[in-house]
């Protein structure tokens, strides 16, 4: 087996495994994957746009709006127009400020059991070869 697949084939077997105990601990919130890569972006980049979001994430714009629509109601976003009519910015409420604070409070152990024993610098090389995949695909 070439090298490439099995980095890939490591990362695909990785990242389900993950997903799922995320979606464990977001459950308790009454949140999925899709919305907590939502407020976690916005609360790393500040205020955005669906359609920025959904570039940032190249995810599909109706995805977007619905996951956008949700965390509204549930009281997490504050929702203000923007310049042109069609388009709204979005920005995390004191709600789900506090919110993302607590995931991120609870997410932390996970993260910290799932990388045990693995040394930093590791990770660190880690981080940087997953970046420059990414920078790969995205030229």
């Amino acid at each position: 087996m070439h090298l490439a697949h099995q980095f890939f084939r490591s990362y695909i077997k990785l990242y389900r495994p993950v997903v799922n105990q995320v979606n464990k601990l977001l459950a308790r919130y009454d949140l999925h994957t899709a919305q907590w890569t939502v407020l976690s972006l916005l609360s790393r980049e500040g205020e955005m746009t669906s359609a920025e979001i959904a570039e940032y994430q190249m995810i599909e714009k109706p995805s977007v709006a619905k996951n956008v629509k949700r965390l509204h109601e549930l009281g997490h976003l504050d929702v203000t127009p923007g310049e042109d009519k069609r388009e709204k910015r979005l920005k995390l409420s004191g709600d789900g400020e506090t919110l993302v604070q607590e995931i991120l409070s609870e997410l932390q152990p996970l993260y910290d059991e799932l990388l045990a024993g693995i040394p930093k610098e590791d990770i660190e090389r880690a981080v940087g070869l997953l970046d420059e995949t990414y920078a790969n695909l995205m030229n």
